[in-house]
């Protein structure tokens, strides 16, 4: 079962917050260069020391995230979190 007691703390309210924003942008995005742009600017945003480590990792791992984030696009953001052991 992938639901258990921990769905109303906190931390699984948070997750699922920012579960369903990235929820709605992995439909937005249509290819794997599509998603390393994404993610791309998200390392932009971090501390110039953790940026370029940040982009290295998503371009090692694409393939793997892309699988991943095409696997995630019909979970709710419950089942995501749950999946995260978050809910």
């Amino acid at each position: 079962h992938l639901l258990n007691d921990r769905d109303d703390t906190p931390l699984c309210e948070q997750c699922q917050e920012y579960a369903a924003q990235v929820l709605e942008k992995t439909k937005e995005i249509k290819n794997e260069d599509q998603l390393v742009d994404a993610l791309g600017m998200i390392c932009d945003d971090l501390p110039a020391i953790l940026s370029e480590p940040c982009k290295q990792q998503i371009d090692k791992n694409k393939d793997a995230i892309w699988d991943a984030v095409k696997k995630i696009d019909d979970l709710t953001p419950k089942e995501l979190c749950a999946q995260l052991t978050l809910c």
